[in-house]
């Protein structure tokens, strides 16, 4: 879902400094010393983080624990650019924002791949409905990925580099439901290029941080975050304050080394950082983030809910005087008649009038990211609908410019929306799913669709009926309606086209779970192998896999 990114409040990592040491030699009347060693030169980096949605989730909570580049000239080596052990971070939660996970000082040089690591303990998922999984029911394959950057990082001492990492929970291997109805979670992370480079910086917004003030300057502050980081935050005339004790706006002076404080941030292009709102209070403030996902919308009493990091959602009401906004520029109007443009999924950042009233009433409302999503029901070409049982359904026309792509292959779009039409196809339990980033269309007042991100349908598990020869086999199921139901499913070998094959291997309490290459697929996706597949839908009315997964001793 929508090209932001989503991310976590973490640990800062200590710069990297050089120590000058001073030996003594021998003798009692004289005495020398070796010559300081000339220091390291460095450059900043920024790690951020970010991920691609789920609506099948209300948390996937994980902490990262280590974060280094590997250097291009030696793969023996890696740099740590973050390290820690209390950054717990809600997946979910990092669709429209970016996480600052680390802003570090590394040695000057090239690095082409980034190894993340996170706690296989740490792992905590909810289902949408609020279900929490049992931990014993959750098995973490690869807590430590390394990723390939799609640029290389140069790192130069007069620079400023940021890395942007994306945790796909969209694609259909990040989390694998077992036969046994546990889950394993396999890390699907890429890099994620900015196409301006730092200059795209400047149009991200970071996820909220909060701590505590540790020192405050004549234009800035800095700021020691909840797990340790320390942030240098700039301040100029657009920053908003809010002292949270005297429940009024404030200013810069109020702010005080020991004082607690949220703080929403912005990067400029040199990698600085810039206050955009700041809360701050010598209590303890409220414990609410600003921004979160419509959970669903009340035009009845003119409320919204909110999702939280908590999980808890929270009841936001809308006045007379609240004013809405797109991506923070465009005017979408004010009042509370507004409210009808606002759906259940976007991300939106609120500013609400007293963070302590209950419930909130917002000031103003932000739409971070809309977006739209589930079965495409039906397709024109000027416009497709998006099947809603419950809201009803809901239809837009495309948006100019207008592109479609298949989720995990963002550089291969499509602009043809007859090709888009064709595509929109299904059989039985096999329905074409997407979801849509939506963008303002002030002259006619509606939400168009500028992207349709076709998404892998996942199948009940079932079983390989025909075995896998010239390119495909045939997968049979049982579907919605317990009839039997058999779909040809085609796997592209192209390299770098390929679906995703893996087989989960249990033996006794132990599961494993290992990457399929094309030379087995002809040993392995053979009847009766039990089997689970995504697929997508294509303009001549097939499907492709997109993700295979056998399970052994199950």
């Amino acid at each position: 879902m929508r090209p932001s990114l989503r991310t976590l409040s973490l640990l800062a990592v200590p710069a990297l400094t050089t120590l000058a040491l001073t030996v003594a030699c021998g003798g009692s009347s004289s005495s020398s010393a070796t010559p300081t060693p000339t220091p390291m030169a460095t450059g900043a980096t920024s790690i951020i983080l970010t991920d691609a949605p789920s609506d099948q989730w209300s948390a996937i909570n994980v902490v990262v624990t280590k974060v280094t580049l590997r250097n291009k000239a030696d793969h023996i080596k890696e740099v740590v650019a973050f390290e820690g052990a209390s950054a717990k971070i809600n997946l979910v939660d990092l669709d429209s924002v970016g996480e600052l996970l680390a802003t570090a000082q590394i040695p000057v040089g090239t690095y082409d791949a980034v190894r993340i690591t996170i706690d296989p303990a740490s792992v905590i998922l909810v289902k949408a409905d609020g279900t929490a999984v049992p931990s014993a029911q959750v098995h973490v394959q690869g807590a430590s990925v390394m990723v390939g950057l799609s640029a290389d990082l140069v790192v130069t001492t007069s620079g400023s580099n940021a890395v942007q990492l994306d945790f796909d929970l969209g694609h259909p291997l990040f989390l694998v439901q077992l036969p046994n109805l546990d889950w394993v979670m396999n890390l699907q992370i890429k890099h994620r290029p900015n196409a301006n480079g730092m200059m795209g910086m400047g149009q991200l917004m970071f996820r909220h941080h909060r701590g505590t003030i540790a020192s405050v300057g004549t234009s800035s502050f800095v700021l020691r975050t909840e797990h340790g980081n320390d942030l240098t935050v700039n301040v100029d005339a657009g920053a908003w304050f809010f002292d949270a004790d005297a429940k009024a706006v404030g200013t810069f002076g109020g702010l005080a080394a020991g004082k607690n404080a949220l703080v929403s941030l912005r990067m400029q292009s040199d990698g600085s950082l810039w206050a955009v709102r700041v809360w701050y209070g010598a209590n303890a403030l409220p414990g609410w983030t600003p921004e979160g996902h419509v959970l669903g919308v009340d035009l009845a009493t003119n409320k919204l809910l909110v999702s939280t990091s908590t999980g808890v959602p929270r009841a936001i009401a809308i006045d007379a005087d609240t004013t809405f906004t797109f991506h923070t520029s465009q005017s979408l109007g004010t009042g509370q008649a507004v409210l009808a443009n606002v759906g259940a999924g976007f991300k939106v950042q609120v500013v609400v009038k007293d963070p302590l009233q209950i419930p909130m009433h917002a000031t103003s409302l932000n739409i971070q990211r809309a977006v739209d999503g589930g079965v495409i029901k039906t397709a024109t070409v000027s416009s497709f609908t998006y099947a809603h049982p419950v809201v009803g359904d809901r239809t837009h026309a495309y948006g100019s410019p207008f592109s479609w792509w298949y989720l995990g292959f963002p550089g291969l779009p499509f602009s043809s929306s007859s090709a888009f039409v064709d595509a929109v196809t299904g059989a039985g339990d096999v329905r074409v799913q997407g979801v849509s980033d939506l963008v303002w269309n002030s002259g006619t007042s509606a939400w168009d669709a500028s992207t349709a991100i076709f998404l892998p349908v996942a199948l009940p598990q079932g079983a390989v009926s025909t075995s896998y020869a010239g390119g495909q086999f045939a997968f049979t199921f049982t579907n919605s309606t317990a009839a039997s139901q058999t779909i040809t499913v085609g796997l592209n070998t192209a390299v770098g086209m390929q679906p995703a094959v893996i087989e989960v291997v249990k033996e006794g309490s132990i599961i494993t779970a290992t990457p399929i290459p094309v030379s087995d697929w002809a040993t392995k996706l053979v009847t009766p192998a039990k089997t689970r597949v995504a697929v997508v839908p294509k303009p001549d009315g097939t499907f492709a896999a997109y993700a295979v997964v056998v399970f052994t001793g199950f």
